[in-house]
This record gives structure tokens, C-alpha cells and sequence, in this order.
């Protein structure tokens, strides 16, 4: 279970927002573009400090403005994936993937992380270059690097906005799929109604 309730303001704007979601579940945050979506994630991740309220995933105060409490973004077990995917261009895909993952033996690793390449049906794609794939395998493959380290939530931004209309509906089909296999929190960051009606069990408006 993932709790948010957060202030932000800004000169122009305010964030003030309260939502909640549990395991298994997927939340939008849904709302056009400059609405302090990508804001409020950045703030889960522990990127942006809100200016009041607090965070808690499973019980656990991971942000909380009063107590003076906020924990690094490194140990707060959160999956996050960028609008640019965040891929290191210069790393294979198999090495992206297990970048992060806090087993030492290497080869475990790798068997760990061509299992997920497998759920994508990318495994045959291990060997290359984050410059030799598709819009649409560089976000499976960001969303199975965020996954390999077991996270307690995951965020994505606007994972959709880069790709075209049909590799978007296929994609939406195969990450939902992938979704049945984690029983974690989901924040989804979008402002497509599409990616609502497809992927979102919740709804919060920006």
C-alpha cells in the first residue's frame, strides 16, 4: 500500500493532493500536461521534497514533513521510469537490467535478468545496445530494469508519450500483462484517457 498526501508550491501553482494505492492496484494520475504529476511521483521517489504532508509505502513513513523524516531515495525500494526511459546508452540491455539488482554473483544476475527479457520476448535482444532497439522495446526494457530490483512501487511517467498509436495499444495490452506478475503498488502518469480505460483500477485528477 502506497499513501500520499503532499503540498508543493510553486509561484505559479500548488500541488495539494491526497491518494492512495494498494498492492496489485494501478493509480493514474491523470491531468494535462504542467499539473504537477511527474512532481508528485518525483516526490515518492524522494527526487523533490514536498513542502508538507507525508508518504508511507506498506506501513512505512518514508516522507513526513512534521517528524522530519525522510528517507534516502536509494531505501525507499521504489521502481521509477522516467519519460526518457533512463537507459544507459552505453551498457547492453542485459547489463542495464541488472544494474541495481543487490545480488554479488554476477551469473545469478544474468539468469535473473534474461527471465525477465523473457516475460518481454526480448531475451533475444540481451546482447544489444539501447540505440539498436524500438521505442516500445526501450520501455519494456526500462520497465524490466525498474522491476529486477524487486521494488515495493512502481512509478512510471508518461510511459507512452514517446511511441506511436498502434505500438502504444499493443503496449499497454503486454505491460498490464506484466503487472499480474508483481503484487505491488502502480502509479501511472499520464494525461491519455486511453491509458486509463486500459491499465488504471484508480483514479486521481490533476
Amino acid at each position: 500500500m502506497l499513501k500520499v498526501k503532499i503540498t508543493k508550491k510553486f509561484d505559479d501553482f500548488k500541488i495539494d493532493k491526497e491518494w492512495e494505492v494498494g498492492n496489485g492496484e494501478v493509480i493514474s494520475l491523470y491531468g494535462p500536461s504542467g499539473s504537477g504529476k511527474s512532481i508528485t511521483i518525483q516526490s515518492v521517489a524522494g527526487l523533490i521534497n514536498p513542502d508538507y504532508g507525508f508518504i508511507e509505502i506498506d506501513k512505512k513513513i518514508i516522507y513526513d514533513k512534521e517528524k522530519n523524516i525522510c528517507i534516502p531515495p536509494k531505501d525507499r525500494h521504489i521502481g521509477y521510469v522516467p519519460q526518457n526511459y533512463g537507459l544507459f546508452p552505453h551498457m547492453k540491455v542485459i547489463d542495464n537490467i541488472i544494474f541495481g539488482m543487490k545480488d554479488k554473483d554476477r551469473d545469478l544476475k544474468i539468469r535473473k535478468a534474461i527471465d525477465l527479457l523473457r516475460i518481454t520476448g526480448l531475451d533475444n535482444k540481451k546482447d544489444k545496445y539501447p540505440m539498436e532497439l524500438s521505442g516500445g522495446q526501450k520501455q519494456r526494457v526500462a520497465i524490466m530494469r525498474a522491476l529486477a530490483t524487486n521494488p515495493k512501487v512502481l512509478l512510471l511517467d508518461e510511459p507512452f508519450s514517446a511511441l506511436d498509436i498502434n505500438v502504444k495499444e499493443n503496449l499497454r495490452k503486454e505491460i498490464k500483462r506484466f503487472f499480474s506478475y508483481w503484487n505491488i503498488p502502480v502509479v501511472l502518469v499520464t494525461h491519455d484517457k486511453r491509458d486509463v480505460e486500459v491499465l488504471a483500477n484508480k483514479i486521481a485528477y490533476y
